[in-house]
């Protein structure tokens, strides 16, 4: 496909809802856990970004255009809002959706390193609900009970709040999405390209 082609086609819309749904699904099947687990909450980035790398690298391949990816990170918004996940890890999604189409569409969606980042930048995003807790607990504690959350999830959360915790969801996520990315573009060169799904 073209990068430089400007505009969507019908196909570029429906591949880019369908990549938007296997996405999500991606960051809920092996992040999903950790986020009903009070005390593993803060880890739901890091199981969010195991999956979703293959997903991603294929994705841009088949839609290298920048506005694929905010359209993912648009969609990603409406329905963490629909669901009643907290705006910071909503809009998380769609400033680093739209960052990792900059990033990546400065070699035209087509240079390994650059997807590499774009991805790791992708994975980011859902750290902004947790941030949000660390830097402005009222606000968050406040909006999360207004959405149904129980106070007793929220106080065994607080209880491993700490700096190291914040540590290893940012450390544990960048390396986690560095992995899956990798294995990604592997999957790119080796089969999808075999295969004839990406060129």
């Amino acid at each position: 496909m073209n990068s430089e082609k400007k505009g969507f086609t019908a196909k570029d819309l429906i591949t880019t809802g369908i990549f938007s749904v296997l996405l999500l699904l991606a960051a809920m099947i092996t992040g999903g856990p950790f986020a009903s687990i009070p005390t593993l909450t803060f880890y739901f980035p890091i199981g969010a970004a195991l999956l979703a790398g293959p997903i991603f690298m294929l994705f841009i391949a088949k839609v290298p255009k920048y506005g694929a990816l905010a359209i993912v990170g648009v969609i990603m918004c409406i329905l963490g809002t629909l669901t009643g996940m907290h705006w910071g890890m909503n809009f998380g999604f769609l400033i680093c959706a739209i960052l990792a189409a900059v990033i990546s569409g400065i070699g035209k969606f087509k240079k390994p390193a650059l997807n590499l980042i774009a991805y790791i930048v992708y994975c980011i995003g859902p750290m902004g609900s947790y941030l949000v807790f660390i830097f402005n607990k009222e606000s968050w504690v406040s909006f999360m009970l207004k959405k149904g959350t129980e106070q007793e999830y929220i106080d065994k959360m607080s209880e491993v709040a700490t700096g190291s915790t914040i540590a290893i969801m940012v450390i544990g996520t960048i390396v986690v999405a560095t992995l899956s990315g990798l294995l990604g573009l592997r999957l790119m060169r080796k089969q999808f390209v075999k295969a004839g799904i990406a060129s």
